[in-house]
C-alpha cells in the first residue's frame, strides 16, 4: 500500500525530507497523500495539505495579473516569492510536521524550480514535504537528490 511506502520513506530520510510522488494524471497520488496526512494527522489533515496552484492563483489575482502578460518572465521571479510567503504562513507553527504541496503545475510549466531551494531549506530544518509531480514534469525534477515515489 502507498500510504505504507510513504511512511517508510519518510522514517528512512536523515537530512534531505523533501519526497516527490510521480504519477500520471488521475493515477492517485493525490488520494494517496491524502490518505497518508489521515492516518497521522486525522481530522487535522486539511492543514498539511496545501494546494499550490490554488495559492498561487489567489495571489496573481491579488496582485497585478496584466504585469505578468507584458513581462510574462517576472512570474518566476514572483513565484519564489509567493513559496516563501507560503511556507511562512503554513509551516511556522507547526514544526517537525509532513506537509503535501500538490497542483504546482502552474510553476512546472513556466519550467521555474527555484522553489525547490526554497523547500530545500526548510525539509533540511525542521519539516518534511511531499510532493505532487505529474509524470511529464518528472525529469525537472532532482530525483538523484532526493526520494521519491513512482505511483503507478
Amino acid at each position: 500500500m502507498i500510504q505504507k511506502e510513504i511512511e517508510k520513506k519518510i522514517r528512512s530520510m536523515d537530512k534531505r525530507k523533501l519526497l516527490f510522488l510521480f504519477g500520471e494524471h488521475l493515477s492517485g497520488k493525490t488520494r494517496a497523500a491524502i490518505g497518508f496526512l489521515k492516518s497521522r494527522y486525522e481530522d487535522e489533515y486539511s492543514k498539511y495539505y496545501i494546494d499550490v496552484g490554488l495559492y498561487l492563483q489567489q495571489k496573481i489575482l491579488e496582485g497585478s495579473i496584466s504585469k505578468y502578460r507584458i513581462y510574462p518572465e517576472e512570474f518566476s521571479e514572483d513565484a519564489q516569492d509567493f513559496i516563501e510567503e507560503l511556507i511562512n504562513e503554513k509551516f511556522v507553527n507547526n514544526p517537525n510536521s509532513v506537509y503535501v504541496l500538490d497542483h504546482l503545475e502552474f510553476l512546472l510549466s513556466e519550467k521555474s524550480t527555484d522553489w525547490i531551494k526554497v523547500l530545500a531549506r526548510v525539509t533540511l530544518k525542521k519539516h518534511t514535504v511531499i510532493v505532487i509531480v505529474p509524470n511529464e514534469y518528472r525529469n525537472m525534477m532532482p530525483v538523484k537528490a532526493y526520494d521519491y515515489i513512482e505511483i503507478v
